[in-house]
């Protein structure tokens, strides 16, 4: 409980009472409670989903890369080639230091200290470019390196897999390369483990999205509470005067009550954000979706002095999509036209969000922002993953946003403004909802 008192006093200023007012505000720790315990899952994904993941140390190939560097080797990529005993050489020097209990199911004996040590013995011959080929992107600062090969189980057993190793910068300084593997042998239960992780990268990406909007979603909260207090505190000042007036009363209880469901809605916005469950289709109105992300976004628009112009077309079809998803991608995408602008000097931050019936089967919605622009060299690489323009930021957020509007049978595509102006507008486009009802699965 919240509870606040306040002194009553005569005409003459002397005290006479105390007034007590309280609210319940359980269901805002509730809230909080929830969202720290989603943190938690998020970092320990490594542990739960449904794919192999090592974390490997290669210190001691960094060395060794310096001195051959320092040699004058200068075309890594033929020297590998021309030298395959240097690459089988840095394989047993990378280091295994982590893995999760999927990469011991499929790559070992059910003992997981047997599997820590040298990653050699999973490379079998055939495959040991593919490590020559990560060294290089590394160096040359790619994100990552995702290629389709063969590595090999402690019991001999070769598997066809999809390999991505991730070099981000945090983990490259600390001499750590993480990667992830997807065993291809068998394509369904590939294409499980894939869904679910893109669900717990939806479900992270949202967790992060509130994370982010904490302040806002205090403030959202607070100022309904403040508004029941000081209701309350009226009500009970008309109550005990001499003659009481039962009208005024009557009208600040029902203002409690209008501010107490103003909480709830918010609170019930902020949990269906935060709750973890599978995509569950339905038939969603678009425009009722871009009203509903707005609210999570107000405080910011406000704070950052973004001015909002909704240009929503009217009797628009409905489609058939996750309205919990389609408001994460729309929140997603305005938080990211927000901290674009925030970073232009000058007034006139101004935000269009437009939605227009394309009359061949699809609708679409239009973002516009008056931020500076992107660069022509981040355009092609912003659905990368881990690729980010941000200092703090995960590269996630756009790739995630793009495997969610996919899912609903639309593209996403980004641009700079083409009217003359500086700016990024970023086009969705979604299929109508069928006749027939919901989508089918892929």
């Amino acid at each position: 409980m919240n509870v606040r008192w306040s002194l009553r006093r005569d005409a003459s200023g002397v005290p006479v009472g105390i007034i007590e007012t309280s609210h319940d505000i359980s269901a805002a720790k509730e809230i909080e409670r929830r969202l720290v315990d989603s943190e938690y899952r998020y970092r320990n994904l490594f542990q739960a989903m449904a794919a192999s993941f090592w974390e490997l140390d290669f210190t001691k190939v960094g060395a060794k890369l310096r001195v051959l560097l320092e040699s004058g080797v200068e075309d890594l990529e033929t020297y590998f080639q021309d030298h395959p005993e240097v690459v089988r050489e840095y394989l047993r020097d990378t280091q295994v230091i982590d893995l999760n209990d999927h990469s011991v199911r499929l790559f070992g004996r059910g003992n997981r200290e047997e599997m820590l040590g040298s990653v050699d013995p999973y490379w079998p011959d055939a495959s040991i470019q593919v490590y020559a080929r990560c060294i290089v992107k590394s160096l040359a600062r790619h994100p990552n390196n995702i290629e389709v090969t063969r590595l090999q189980t402690l019991d001999g057993r070769e598997l066809e897999c999809l390999f991505t190793a991730c070099f981000s910068k945090e983990n490259m300084a600390r001499g750590i390369i993480l990667i992830g593997i997807i065993d291809l042998s068998e394509q369904v239960a590939a294409r499980q483990a894939l869904e679910v992780m893109q669900t717990e990268l939806a479900h992270a990406a949202r967790i992060t999205i509130l994370g982010e909007l904490t302040a806002s979603i205090t403030h959202e909260i607070n100022q309904p509470l403040g508004a029941i207090s000081a209701y309350a505190e009226a009500g009970l000042r008309w109550l005990t005067r001499p003659e009481p007036d039962l009208k005024e009363v009557e009208l600040a209880l029902r203002s409690i009550v209008s501010e107490a469901k103003r909480t709830d809605d918010v609170i019930a916005r902020v949990r269906s954000m935060a709750v973890r469950r599978a995509p569950a289709e339905c038939i969603i109105p678009i425009n009722e979706v871009i009203r509903e992300s707005l609210q999570f976004t107000r405080q910011e628009l406000q704070k950052h002095r973004v001015k909002v112009e909704l240009d929503l077309a009217s009797s628009l079809p409905d489609i058939s999509a996750d309205r919990v998803l389609i408001q994460q991608v729309i929140v997603n995408l305005v938080m990211n036209a927000v901290q674009a602008m925030a970073l232009k000097e000058n007034a006139g931050r101004e935000l269009l969000i437009q939605s227009t019936n394309l009359l061949d089967g699809k609708i679409a919605v239009n973002i516009v922002d008056s931020g500076p622009g992107i660069s022509e060299d981040h355009l092609e690489r912003l659905f990368e993953s881990f690729f980010t323009t941000k200092s703090t930021g995960m590269g996630m957020g756009l790739p995630i946003c793009r495997s969610i509007i996919e899912a609903a049978g639309g593209e996403i595509n980004l641009a700079n403004r083409c009217d003359g102006q500086q700016g990024a507008n970023i086009m969705l486009t979604l299929p109508e909802a069928t006749a027939g009802g919901l989508m089918s699965e892929a």
